[in-house]
């Protein structure tokens, strides 16, 4: 390879660089330029790291597929040894058997006529992000000059490659977090943002073509039972399936939505449009029936078979009102559905006593506390969060999650978030008195909007830290995300961080927040959502996701808590993101205030 040809390979690699694309085709063209450019090379592979493995990119020259398929497939071979030492591995013959190690590689390689290989890693500021390897069809000596043209070229890619990794990994974030604007977490459909978008933009076209816009305003009767009866997780399985039958009745060009909670809204777009409205009137009477026989039929959770019904109301565009005043108009026609004297019973059932159980929880001491440890990189518990539990008379110990919504609905929220602070603070204090500084530093308390704007808040917090010889700083309060939807909340936490408590976000991540909302929150903890660590291992999306929150955390001196961890590769992938604490299964269970102690007593 001559200098001028040295030159023409970086010129080229630098051009593909600057044309924005991509890590796979940034190698694919660095397969070819040293193909084209590096003299005495008959054949040229790459491999990327992909996480822990290596993976095949491109080739070029006759049978070079097949060694570098099979170091794909087996992660052994020449590109393997060189991206594990970060130095090149150079083979003069491949039928001396001092100079390999890998039968396979070698019986593939010498069958399509290849007899040296020199694998380069493309290595840079201490991370191989890949392994190029160069091949000859006769045995020799790699001259210094040959294996430094080579070092340039690699150490060049790799350059690009950091740069086009870390613009690819930019443009995921990016665009995982617009996709997060616009659809609902938990049944991947539109949301509300979304909806109304896509209305305003069918409603335009409709005018200009003389065409119709339908809507139809859908909520699921009773659902609130089956949160009650049969828990949240239930409710969501019953949602995401409801969803897919009602997709599956739509047409390619109509929106399904979920606006809120059981609510849904289904936009029919580019209707006919008679004069007398027969059309679009036929159109939405005929999909409203479809609906209500997909959702009828029986739907299995766990033991138990649902029938969903649901109350739907029809609105079509007559040319004037606008994206709101539709969805206004179908949203009042479901209203009068929904409060019409039924001429059947309703199926489904709901526990009758329930409401009054859960009232007489509190004086009946049926109600326990939980703690769950919050651990540092290196396990150390830092923190606990207490969680309430029921002991249910007949359903045995109940988490929060499948009573909280009845408890707010009814009004005891404050009543049994007033108990918790009590215990959650007599708990701490206790450990604080057995335990010292091995015992948490602070106890984190969840609360409802409810909780949070109760004026007695502050007296009831005061008087259980006084009690227990405790600090503002000592008790932590968390907030759920989708809490913020309460205009109150806002207030509510800049009263609680001016009496001197740790503030936190849970669930972050799940909707109601952009990023940039953080700065107008005065909390120094955010819990990530366990939606977003699932998978985050091996999902690039989540992982890119996990990085945008992280890094705007970091620039507001906030710190991160990863929620949902139950396997050491969880904990090892968003400890690598920048969390700096961890929470779940994986660090520790809840367990009652009596056993959690043996986390940190030693």
């Amino acid at each position: 390879m001559s200098d001028a040809s040295l030159l023409a390979a970086v010129a080229a690699l630098a051009e593909e660089a600057a044309r924005g694309v991509g890590p796979d085709d940034l190698l694919r063209r660095l397969v070819d330029v040293v193909a084209e450019h590096l003299d005495g090379v008959d054949g040229v592979g790459v491999v990327v790291a992909d996480g822990a493995a290596l993976r095949l990119v491109h080739v070029s020259g006759a049978g070079v597929d097949e060694p570098e398929t099979v170091q794909d497939v087996l992660q052994s071979g020449p590109c393997q040894d060189a991206a594990l030492s970060g130095a090149e591995v150079v083979v003069d013959d491949l039928t001396d058997p001092a100079q390999t190690a890998w039968p396979e590689f070698v019986d593939l390689a010498l069958g399509v006529g290849l007899r040296s290989v020199v694998a380069v890693p493309l290595a840079n500021h201490g991370r191989v992000w890949g392994v190029l390897d160069l091949y000859r069809r006769q045995p020799g000596t790699w001259r210094e000059q040959e294996l430094h043209w080579a070092r340039v070229v690699a150490h060049l890619a790799a350059s690009y490659l950091s740069i086009a990794t870390d613009r690819d990994r930019a443009q995921r974030a990016q665009q995982a977090l617009e996709h997060a604007s616009t659809h609902d977490a938990l049944t991947g459909l539109p949301n509300r943002v979304l909806l109304f978008d896509r209305l305003e933009h069918s409603l335009s076209a409709a005018r200009r073509h003389g065409r119709a816009v339908a809507v139809l305003f859908i909520d699921l009767d009773r659902f609130k039972a089956v949160n009650d009866t049969l828990g949240h997780a239930a409710g969501d399985e019953v949602l995401v399936a409801v969803a897919s039958r009602m997709s599956a009745e739509l047409r390619d060009e109509d929106t399904l939505a979920r606006l809120a909670g059981d609510e849904f809204v289904v936009v029919c777009d580019d209707l006919p449009d008679p004069p007398d409205g027969t059309g679009v009137r036929t159109h939405a009477d005929t999909l409203r029936e479809r609906l209500r026989r997909a959702l009828a039929r029986p739907l299995r959770i766990g033991d138990v078979d649902l029938v969903v019904t649901a109350s739907i109301g029809v609105a079509h565009d007559d040319g004037t009102c606008d994206a709101d005043a539709l969805v206004a108009e179908a949203d009042h026609a479901m209203y009068l559905e929904k409060h019409r004297p039924p001429t059947a019973a309703r199926p489904g059932t709901v526990l009758p006593t329930l409401e009054a159980q859960l009232a007489r929880a509190l004086p009946e001491r049926r109600l326990r506390l939980h703690y769950q440890p919050i651990t540092d990189e290196e396990g150390t518990v830092r923190t606990v969060e207490a969680l309430l539990r029921w002991e249910h008379p007949t359903r045995g110990l109940l988490p929060a999650a499948e009573f909280v919504d009845l408890a707010e609905s009814t009004g005891l929220i404050v009543d049994l978030g007033h108990w918790v602070v009590d215990q959650a603070c007599a708990h701490l204090g206790r450990w604080r008195r057995a335990h010292g500084a091995a015992a948490p530093r602070t106890v984190w308390i969840n609360l409802s909007p409810a909780e949070l704007v109760d004026p007695d808040l502050g007296t009831v917090l005061g008087a259980a830290l006084e009690e227990n010889g405790l600090e503002p700083a000592d008790v932590g309060l968390e907030i759920l995300e989708s809490g913020f939807a309460d205009s109150r909340v806002l207030p509510g936490l800049h009263a609680r961080h001016l009496d001197g408590h740790p503030l936190s976000v849970d669930d972050f991540g799940t909707g109601y927040s952009s990023l940039s909302r953080l700065v107008e929150l005065p909390v120094a903890m955010v819990k990530v959502d366990k939606s977003l660590v699932a998978g985050v291992a091996h999902d690039l999306r989540r992982r890119a996701l996990l990085d945008a929150v992280v890094t705007v955390a970091a620039g507001l001196d906030v710190q991160v808590i990863a929620e949902g961890i139950e396997t050491a590769d969880q904990a090892k992938a968003v400890l690598a993101a920048g969390c700096h604490y961890l929470q779940g299964f994986h660090c520790g269970a809840p367990e009652p205030a009596e056993t959690v102690v043996r986390h940190w007593a030693g």
